[in-house]
């Protein structure tokens, strides 16, 4: 974060000067009715999404046009072009909005729902803005549409679950919509039901952000202790979150920013929110910190269903200056600068001052309607920052720490098959249940713009005719000091149909065991693909599959160092392409290296022709295969597909992943059993780890041959095991289980 701006002067001049750039190119995007010239939007004006979107462009051109510092040779509009715009999206919102006399572009007229808060919450910041600009007209409007949308929450159900899959899992939707009818009851408290929408905001706030331990507190909240009213826990009780069924890191930062912007505007009122608000949001935080690299991105341990570098991404803006200004985080503004970076130099990198307008220009062309909600999120994300700290004095203390120092340690939640371990030279996680599951990660802390989630770690078997994504049958977990090891079944062909109707469930049995070891540097990972008694068509094999972005963020160039020399991986490809690379190592910019133990004499580099992650696709990515065969071809089972060991070495160069190879740093062990597999790994550390698989469903126990003299401890037991004078040692390896060892002695 060294030399990205840290202080509120310069935060709120990056994004003011991101706002000026942007507000000129948001006008190839406004729209007036036909039939109320008067009035206007950004966007398609349709209800949902559309509202939204308007509603955050107001905010964004309030901002800017209140803003004293406002330059109009930078932006190329006035001052009062922007307010006019601003007054015109305004009254087209309130307007068509369910208290109104008109209605969207669609005919529709919007509001009342579980949603319609967001948007609104997401614009205030905005009115307040406007505040002596508004006429009388546009004060009842306000008023109608905000006591409208308060009505509407006391009927509503205050609902909760911690999976996803249930429907009930609510965190976000509970924090805006008590914070709307907080924020009524501070705009009007003359309205008869201010006292039964503050009562209903406590309700809606304290089972935002709640676990199970909720149900026994009896602290006072809001007149009554907690534990009535508890409906149930949103997150688990480490803080994972199973939003829209995944591990989502970014609806974590979604809850935050929701939190920052009622916070902020009590302070804009000189008022104090309700302590609801403020219900385990520090501690929400206290994990969230951790889940952001040095570059202000966020680390999606459990991977993302959204376009890369937004919308989540972007409201973590307001949650780190929540951070600095409530928890007083020391590291929070260095960050918000640092996530600010990443706006900015996309914006840059367009050159027309659009957020997004080159790399999702597939989607603009396509899908106006979403593809101004994301150009939207990012103005409403910079408009808060520019206004809050014009308005408030927001400062971060001095660090004690460097902050890779202050993030250091491991986290688990073993119900929802999740850990990760952070140190100053490698972040590695695992994650069962996430967006594309499984998905792990492997890089050092400085590498944000390495980072992509898709199916990261997993491996891959395509047969022909698959449809939708793997399952995840099984997985255990276990942590100890310094890393973590964990083990799953997932199947890729969950769903296959041909042509003419032959179907067929569950044809690959694809079992992974992923270790973080204890040196701060490696990750161990073994893995067997099989097929059962019948004939399969095979369109992809792909071993580890590790991935590393390569988009506008490091200028589309990749170097790759094996021991041919360097390959470099430039531009998007005209076809997807499948490289051999010739070499049992490869090693991503002299930062991260990747050794084949067994299963195969070379990695192979895979690139595609288009981008990928969220709708539609949103970033390149390169994938490394150990190994790698592309094209149709036939199995005649019961056969194996992928039987492969490698590990992954964090914050190294290629000369020392060469060494390592070299050296045998990483050997496969011979096993009596059949389903087993084990391999010995000197590491960074000056250790040697012993990693014992068995893969099979029948047959327990791992039968190996170690050097004689030593003794082994079981990291995640602690248990000590002395070492037969012949050296050979059978372990208690259950099936379908996996042990981790320091061998200890000579």
């Amino acid at each position: 974060m060294d030399g990205r701006p840290a202080d509120a002067v310069a935060l709120r001049t990056q994004a003011l000067e991101c706002l000026m750039r942007w507000a000129p190119y948001a006008e190839s995007h406004w729209w007036c009715p036909p039939d109320r010239p008067e009035l206007g939007c950004f966007g398609t004006g349709y209800n949902g999404w559309g509202v939204q979107t308007n509603q955050k462009y107001v905010a964004a051109c309030a901002v800017l046009a209140a803003d004293p510092a406002f330059d109009p040779s930078v932006c190329r509009m006035s001052r009062e072009q922007l307010l006019d715009r601003a007054l015109r999206a305004l009254r087209f919102s309130l307007a068509s909005h369910m208290s109104g006399p008109y209605h969207c572009a669609d005919g529709t007229q919007w509001g009342r729902t579980w949603i319609s808060a967001l948007g609104v919450e997401r614009m205030m910041h905005g009115v307040e803005a406007l505040q002596g600009r508004l006429t009388t007209e546009d004060l009842q409007a306000l008023r109608a549409l905000v006591v409208s949308e308060a009505d509407a929450q006391l009927d509503a159900e205050v609902a909760a679950a911690p999976w996803g899959d249930t429907g009930r899992n609510k965190p976000e939707s509970n924090i805006w919509n008590g914070a709307i009818l907080a924020r009524a009851t501070a705009m009007y408290p003359d309205e008869p039901h201010a006292e039964a929408w503050y009562e209903k905001a406590s309700a809606f706030l304290l089972n935002g952000i709640s676990v199970a331990a909720d149900a026994a507190d009896t602290t006072i909240v809001g007149g009554r202790p907690i534990r009535e009213w508890h409906v149930e826990a949103n997150f688990f009780p480490h803080y994972a979150l199973d939003h829209h069924g995944y591990l989502n890191v970014g609806y974590m930062a979604i809850c935050l920013s929701n939190v920052a912007m009622l916070h902020f505007g009590f302070r804009a009122r000189g008022l104090q929110p309700p302590a609801a608000l403020y219900h385990h949001a520090a501690d929400l935080w206290g994990l969230l910190r951790r889940l952001i690299f040095p570059n202000g991105r966020l680390i999606r341990i459990g991977g993302d269903t959204r376009q890369r570098y937004c919308y989540c991404q972007d409201y973590l803006l307001p949650a780190l200056l929540w951070a600095a200004d409530y928890v007083r985080d020391p590291d929070a503004l260095a960050l918000a600068g640092a996530a600010m970076g990443l706006m900015r130099m996309e914006q840059e990198f367009n050159a027309d001052g659009s957020f997004l307008g080159k790399r999702l220009a597939h989607i603009a062309r396509e899908d106006p309607y979403y593809y101004t909600r994301l150009e939207s999120d990012k103005a409403a994300s910079l408009s808060m920052a520019a206004h809050w700290m014009r308005r408030f004095e927001i400062a971060s203390p001095k660090s004690d720490l460097p902050f890779e120092e202050s993030v250091r340690g491991g986290w688990e939640e073993p119900e929802h098959g999740a850990a990760f371990h952070r140190s100053p030279a490698r972040v590695v996680s695992w994650s069962w249940r996430a967006a594309e599951g499984p998905q792990g990660l492997c890089l050092p802390p400085d590498c944000g713009h390495m980072a992509e989630w898709e199916e990261n770690l997993a491996g891959c078997v395509l047969p022909a005719g698959v449809s939708g994504r793997r399952k995840v049958h099984w997985h255990w977990l276990r942590s100890f000091d310094g890393g973590f090891l964990t083990m799953g079944k997932t199947n890729e062909g969950a769903q296959v149909e041909l042509q003419e109707g032959w179907r067929r469930t569950d044809l690959v049995d694809h079992r992974i065991v992923f270790a973080a070891l204890p040196d701060n540097h490696t990750a161990v990972r073994l893995e067997l693909a099989s097929i059962g008694a019948l004939r399969v068509y095979i369109r992809a094999v792909e071993g580890v599959s590790l991935r590393v972005a390569n988009d506008l963020f490091n200028a589309v160039r990749r170097t790759y160092y094996t021991r041919s020399g360097a390959l470099e991986s430039a531009g998007a490809p005209e076809d997807t392409q499948c490289v051999a690379l010739d070499s049992p190592w490869v090693n991503a910019e002299d930062l991260l290296g990747l050794i084949g133990i067994y299963g195969s004499d070379s990695w192979s580099l895979v690139r595609e022709r288009q981008r990928r992650g969220g709708y539609a696709g949103s970033i390149f990515s390169d994938r490394l295969c150990f190994p790698a065969r592309h094209g149709l071809h036939n199995v005649c089972g019961p056969a194996g597909l992928l039987d492969t060991g490698c590990i992954i070495v964090a914050f190294v160069d290629r000369s020392e992943t060469e060494r390592l190879w070299r050296e045998s740093a990483a050997v496969r062990l011979d096993c009596r059993e059949a389903g087993a597999r084990a391999v010995l790994i000197s590491a960074q550390d000056g250790e040697r780890y012993l990693l014992a698989a068995n893969f099979s469903d029948l047959v327990p126990g791992v039968t190996v041959s170690v050097p004689e003299g030593v003794s082994m401890t079981d990291l995640c037991s602690g248990r000590r095991m002395p070492v037969p004078d012949d050296g050979v040692i059978r372990l208690d390896v259950s099936c379908n289980s996996a042990a981790l060892l320091r061998v200890d002695g000579r």
